[in-house]
């Protein structure tokens, strides 16, 4: 797993170091293409959360008064968004308050690609060249993903991290594997990289959250006395780490919205709108001036107002009375569909991010079937993998493991939310990942296989130190992998047959 793509660490480097050539010389290219376009949905939060965290920081530093009512108006807002890309926006905006757009989406793409260098560079050190390579091609040279980069939504950012958040699960793992508990650094690194994935992409709480389950049962289960102790113990640091990043976000937009909010508030209204009546949101319709978000919550505000109680309860009644004649039916079609916009329409993005005048045909038309082309290989790869059971090693087992769990936590997405043609952008990377894998396993079953320098098994699958022996954890991990690919079938089947009932 741990070896090259050619033979020979200068001829690997060489190859990385022109993809990512490869990469920044598309980017730039690409970037006239939306260098003006005009802010998009959820980038006005973004910028606005930027703008106001950047103001509360020459607050703190001049020692003057904090504007609490501009970080209630644009840093909590509704509560919709997590300020993970505000964050990540917001040393542009102590250096230039007065940012052109221009100059937002230049500074959006350097950072965007040095968190895919971060990436890949972190991927080569864990997983190997041919998994740094991947990243690099899938998602890092397709267009659309290169579009998303230089926008001001989280999706892109969390998927990178996410998949920081993987290498850092199989080097835990590995440690734990040879018989030693984990260090306190690794503990604060995966508390670190897990909350900036939760503050880039709050949906992405299931997956940290599945991930931490998974970390602390290999804990319990490969090792004995008091490394087990130490184990626990690193893992609660972790998730000590991870809640005390999340408290000052929580407190105040609970504070803010006058409800308890643990990460976002959206999640009742966007049941109703995905899978509910829309005509009966408001008790009836709403007011048609505005959208489907905010004139919910403002008709919650008022009935708040009049009733003498919290909007947050009165968003979860309305939810639940647009959603009453929700059947097994409506809801298989509404999630399928949901599949299919996630799924068919990677490029759809391309006509609401061209800039007013700069918008070439040809350009777009460039755009929209070479992202078609290579998210087709990248879906395929992660579908393949959802329905692999990888016997291998039990290194690649693992990885194999850690990467259906992060694609099927993000596919629950159409199950909850309208999903839209931009959340693959989380999903490509661990697609690729995947992709790697696939890959690693077909050219694995070869004579003299291309991508190692001799063998196969890693220093992980021969220096054993745990509780528990290889082929016993190997026949467990099987077992799990096979369990997961039969509800993927399960899951898919299911719908399908409650589509058409």
């Amino acid at each position: 797993m741990r070896g090259r793509i050619l033979a020979g660490a200068s001829t690997s480097t060489k190859v990385l170091v022109g993809l990512f050539a490869a990469h920044l010389l598309l980017k730039v290219v690409l970037f006239p293409y939306m260098s003006h376009a005009p802010l998009h949905g959820d980038e006005r939060y973004y910028f606005d959360s930027a703008r106001a965290l950047s103001n509360l920081v020459r607050d703190l530093v001049g020692f003057g008064p904090v504007d609490t009512a501009e970080l209630k108006r644009n840093l909590v807002g509704n509560g919709w968004f997590m300020p993970g890309n505000g964050i990540l926006i917001t040393p542009l905006f102590l250096v230039d308050p007065h940012a052109s757009i221009v100059t937002i989406r230049l500074y959006l793409g350097v950072v965007t690609s040095l968190l895919l260098l971060i990436t890949v560079i972190r991927v080569r050190h864990v997983l190997g060249d041919l998994y740094a390579a991947m990243l690099l091609v899938v998602p890092g040279l397709i267009p659309m993903w290169l579009l998303f980069s230089i926008g001001g939504w989280g999706d892109l950012v969390a998927g990178l991290l996410i998949v920081l958040l993987i290498t850092e699960l199989v080097s835990w793992i590995r440690t734990l594997r040879v018989g030693h508990p984990p260090s306190a650094w690794a503990a604060v690194r995966m508390g670190l990289i897990s909350i900036a994935v939760v503050y880039a992409r709050s949906s992405a709480s299931i997956l940290v959250l599945g991930m931490g389950i998974v970390v602390l049962f290999v804990s319990l289960t490969l090792l004995r006395g008091r490394d087990r102790v130490r184990a626990v113990l690193a893992g609660g640091l972790a998730g000590v780490v991870f809640l005390l990043l999340l408290a000052p976000w929580s407190l105040f937009a609970s504070h803010s919205l006058g409800g308890r909010v643990i990460t976002t508030t959206s999640v009742p209204t966007v049941l109703a709108n995905t899978f509910g009546d829309r005509d009966e949101l408001c008790y009836g319709p709403c007011d048609p001036t505005s959208t489907i978000w905010f004139t919910p919550v403002r008709y919650a505000r008022e009935v708040a107002r009049a009733t003498d109680t919290n909007e947050l309860v009165v968003l979860k009644e309305m939810s639940a009375y647009a959603r009453q004649d929700v059947t097994p039916r409506s809801y298989a079609d509404d999630v399928l569909m949901g599949f299919a916009r996630y799924t068919f329409q990677p490029a759809s993005f391309s006509k609401d991010v061209r800039s007013p005048d700069h918008s070439p045909e040809a350009m777009h038309k460039f755009i929209l079937y070479a992202t078609n082309v290579m998210w087709a290989f990248l879906a395929v790869s992660g579908i393949g993998l959802l329905l692999t059971v990888v016997r291998r090693t039990v290194d690649a087992q693992v990885i194999s493991l850690l990467v259906t769990l992060g694609i099927g936590s993000l596919l629950t997405q159409p199950f909850v939310h309208i999903a839209g043609s931009r959340y693959w952008t989380s999903a490509a990377p661990l697609a690729g990942i995947a992709a790697a894998l696939l890959l690693f396993l077909i050219d694995a079953r070869r004579a003299q296989p291309r991508f190692s320098q001799g063998t196969w098994i890693m220093k992980g699958d021969t220096e054993h130190g745990s509780a528990i022996s290889e082929p016993v954890i190997s026949r467990w991990l099987t077992i799990v992998q096979t369990v997961l690919a039969a509800a993927v079938v399960l899951v898919a089947v299911g719908l399908v047959v409650l589509a058409t009932i």
